[in-house]
C-alpha cells in the first residue's frame, strides 16, 4: 500500500514505532507484573521521591505527561498490589498524595534497570542512547511535541511534556563513587593490590614530592574515596614505605613524601591495567558530555568545600 504523501509515513512511522515500545516494555516489566503504563507511573514516581518529593497524583500526571484520571486509575492498581500508598494530602484534602513503599521502591529501581536496557538494545542501530544520532531524534521528537520538556528526560529516559528539571543528587554521586571504586578494586585484586594503594601512588605520582607528612596524611584521611581514619592512613603508608615504594611518609618527618624508583614502576604498571577498563567505562559516551560533568562535579566539590567551612 503506498503512502500519498510523505506526511502520512511520517505518522505512520511514528506510530509503529510508539506501538513497537510500548510493547517491548509490556514484556520487559511483565516478570515484575507491570504493565507499560503502570511502569511510567512508578518510574516517574521513583525519579521524583529520589528528588524529595512527595507528589500529588495531579502533580504525578504533569509530570508524567499523562492525564490525572489514567494516573489516578493506574495509582489504584498500583496501590492494591502493595507498591505505593494513596493518602490524604496534608496541604489539600481534595488531592491525594503518592508515596511509594519499600517494595515498589524495590520495584521500580529492577524495573528502571531493565527499561534503560531495552533502551539501548532498541537505539544500538543509531549508536544507542548517549550517541549524537539518538540526541538529535530526542531533539526531534521535542520539537514534534510542540513544547520542549524543561528538564529533557524522566527518570526512564522517555521525554515528557511537562518534566520537572532532574537533579543531581548525593545519592547519584555516591553511587557513582562505589560503581567505580568496585570495578576498580576487581582490576587491581588479580595483581594482589588494593585500590586504596593505587590511589596513594597516584596520588604522590600526580602531585608528588609532597612538601610535608603530616598534610599529606590529613588529606589522604579526608579523601571519601578512600574512607580511611588518621591511625589507617599511617598503616597505609607504612607499609607503602616497608615495601620500598615510598619513602618519608612518617607523619612526624621533614618530608618531602615521595615515590621511590619502584614506586613510580609499579604506578606505572597498575595504570596500564587499569586503562583498559577505563576506556570501555566511558567509551561511546559523548566527550562534550564527559567534560559536563567533569565541570559540575568540579563545582560541587568546591562548594561542598565551602559550606562545610562554613559550618
Amino acid at each position: 500500500m503506498s503512502r500519498s504523501s510523505g506526511e502520512a509515513g511520517t505518522g505512520a512511522l511514528l506510530w509503529l514505532v510508539t506501538t513497537k515500545w510500548r510493547a517491548a516494555v509490556d514484556r520487559a516489566v511483565a516478570p515484575l507484573g507491570l504493565t507499560h503504563a503502570q511502569y511510567v507511573v512508578l518510574a516517574s514516581l521513583y525519579g521524583l521521591s529520589r528528588q524529595g518529593t512527595r507528589p500529588s497524583q495531579r502533580e504525578l500526571a504533569d509530570f508524567a505527561g499523562l492525564e490525572a484520571i489514567y494516573v489516578s486509575k493506574l495509582a489504584r492498581a498500583l496501590e492494591k498490589t502493595g507498591l505505593l500508598v494513596r493518602a490524604e494530602h496534608p496541604a489539600d484534602p481534595r488531592a491525594v498524595r503518592l508515596t511509594l513503599t519499600d517494595h515498589g521502591t524495590a520495584v521500580a529501581q529492577r524495573a528502571v534497570v531493565i527499561v534503560h536496557a531495552l533502551q539501548e538494545e532498541v537505539t544500538a542501530p543509531i549508536g544507542g542512547t548517549a550517541s549524537p544520532r539518538a540526541r538529535e531524534l530526542v531533539r526531534t521528537l521535542r520539537t514534534l511535541l510542540g513544547t520542549p520538556p524543561a528538564g529533557g528526560t524522566d527518570d526512564e529516559g522517555n521525554t515528557t511534556m511537562t518534566q520537572a528539571p532532574a537533579l543531581l543528587t548525593g545519592q547519584d554521586i555516591g553511587e557513582a563513587q562505589g560503581a567505580v571504586g568496585a570495578l576498580l578494586d576487581a582490576v587491581l585484586a588479580a595483581g594482589g593490590h588494593t585500590s586504596e594503594q593505587f590511589i596513594v601512588l597516584r596520588v604522590l605520582s600526580v602531585r608528588g614530592p609532597w612538601a610535608s607528612p603530616a598534610a599529606l596524611h590529613e588529606f589522604l584521611a579526608g579523601q571519601r574515596q578512600l574512607g580511611l581514619d588518621p591511625p589507617a592512613v599511617a598503616a597505609l603508608l607504612g607499609g607503602l614505605e616497608a615495601a620500598g615504594l615510598v619513602r618519608g611518609s612518617s607523619p612526624d618527618g621533614a618530608g618531602p613524601v615521595e615515590l621511590t624508583g619502584e614506586g613510580a614502576d609499579l604506578f606505572a604498571r597498575l595504570a596500564g591495567t587499569v586503562a583498559p577498563a577505563t576506556r570501555s567505562l566511558y567509551a561511546g559516551i559523548d566527550p562534550d558530555d564527559l567534560a559536563t560533568a567533569h565541570r559540575v562535579l568540579a563545582q560541587v566539590v568546591e562548594r561542598a568545600g565551602h559550606l562545610r567551612a562554613t559550618l
